[in-house]
């Protein structure tokens, strides 16, 4: 968001938001600003009242009546210094935990019907975005993206089970590491979409490296709460791969070279046979 779209949130909340270095703040401390649609507003404010500590929590709202939109303003933590706690409520597998729980309080079934995206968004999206940047890249990372691009064709997902909205990262709250940015997709998305942008968040470092452990923790709770089904444990790494792409494409818009990110995602593909015996053991 720039200033003036930050400064526009703010008016609507009644929250004197201004611009810091990762976003929009409120006396200092990092914040959400999330437009929806105001038909999709009653729902995701209803799950969100009933959200935990170390969640992004409303602390504003707002309406744009001439768009159409509820404006929330959501808490928003810190950035991750370090590891995350082994034990605790900010565990990984209390993070896992509070992934399950938010997809059963905003389900796909409360998300209104979207125009021009239906199952697929996710795939559809990617190469949406992956067409406007291609030209400007260099062969070495047209090939990494056409490869990639290609191996998420083989795959439509049709059959995972759907979620509303999904946190995509996670950031430090008070109460510990909580789940943080908050996106509400235009069509239903597949639930592990959720667990795939956790795990990139804190399983796996910027080398494209995987911690089989810490993603065993954060799978156990999100497992036992939301038993995943064998689809999905098939489609784990497929999914995490596609959430390394969702960084590297979003550094690039953001006009960074995105060569952490990009190497990241090369990096899984390289270990593609190991990450699935990995993420299916540990779904097992």
């Amino acid at each position: 968001m720039n200033e003036s779209e930050i400064q526009g949130c703010g008016e609507l909340a009644g929250l004197a938001l201004t611009a810091g270095p990762e976003g929009p703040e409120l006396d200092g401390r990092p914040v959400q600003c999330l437009r929806l649609p105001a038909a999709a507003a009653p729902a995701l404010e209803q799950a969100l009242a009933e959200v935990p500590a170390g969640c992004g929590r409303v602390i504003g709202r707002g309406a744009d009546d001439a768009a159409g939109q509820v404006v929330l303003v959501l808490e928003r933590g810190q950035a991750i210094q370090g590891t995350v706690a082994a034990e605790g409520p900010g565990s990984l597998e209390a993070l896992g935990e509070r992934a399950a729980d938010w997809q059963g309080r905003h389900t796909a079934g409360a998300l209104p019907a979207g125009d021009g995206y239906r199952r697929g968004v996710l795939q559809q999206r990617m190469r949406e975005r992956a067409d406007t940047i291609t030209s400007s890249l260099d062969a070495e990372s047209r090939a990494i993206l056409d490869a990639e691009l290609h191996h998420q064709g083989l795959y439509r997902f049709e059959d995972l089970p759907l979620a509303g909205s999904v946190w995509q990262t996670v950031r430090i709250y008070p109460e510990g590491a909580g789940l943080a940015d908050l996106v509400l997709p235009p069509a239903p998305v597949p639930a592990f979409w959720q667990v795939a942008r956790l795990a990139l968040a804190v399983a796996v470092d910027d080398a494209g490296r995987p911690d089989a452990e810490g993603y065993r923790a954060l799978l156990s709770g999100y497992n036992g709460r939301r038993p995943l089904t064998a689809i999905e444990r098939g489609a784990a790494p497929t999914l995490l791969r596609l959430a390394a792409l969702d960084d590297w494409l979003a550094a690039l818009e953001a006009g960074a070279d995105g060569r952490t990110e990009r190497e990241r995602l090369a990096a899984l593909q390289a270990e593609a046979a190991r990450l699935q015996g990995i993420w299916v053991r540990a779904a097992a």
